[in-house]
């Protein structure tokens, strides 16, 4: 844990990741193929291979893991390189998401509106969703998927003074 933190947590997308970099290898095998086996000439398509090839290694990394690290003054929700943190004094719930995770179009990270708030979703499939409710900001609500529903609403409540 993070000296300071008063929880961490990592959620790993297995599978998610296993088929970004699954998909990278093949980009990478066809472009090892027609550069070096074929010694084709086509600089666009060996190009747009390598493209590719970069591309599926950089989602592989974005969405590798989701990290949640509650601080005395913050939340900090991290899904590969986006991150959002959310000063403790600026929540105003805390909350549980009910609803199915197919509202927010699977894992990922979404901007939605769910009656009338703007929410955006941090949310890795087949776990649960804790929601923020924000007194100011460019959005109304932060969610974002948690293995431990109860301990991090128990910690942000806490912390923030919510009762």
């Amino acid at each position: 844990m993070e000296p300071g933190a008063i929880y961490e947590e990592k959620i790993s997308s297995k599978w998610i990741t296993a088929l970004f970099v699954s998909i990278a290898a093949v980009m990478l095998f066809v472009l090892v193929y027609f550069w070096l086996i074929v010694h084709l000439d086509n600089n666009i398509l060996i190009v747009f291979q390598l493209a590719m090839f970069v591309l599926f290694v950089v989602l592989a990394v974005i969405f590798s893991g989701m990290v949640i690290k509650i601080k005395p003054q913050s939340v900090l929700v991290k899904y590969g390189v986006i991150k959002q943190e959310i000063p403790l004094e600026n929540i105003e719930n805390c909350y549980l998401d009910e609803g199915s995770a197919l509202k927010y179009g699977g894992s990922g990270i979404r901007k939605v509106k769910i009656e009338g708030k703007t929410r955006v979703v941090y949310n890795v499939h087949g776990t649960p969703r804790v929601v923020l409710s924000l007194k100011e900001g460019e959005y109304d609500e932060l969610v974002f998927s948690t293995r431990h529903p109860d301990e991090v609403m128990r910690t942000i409540k806490e912390w923030a003074g919510i009762t």
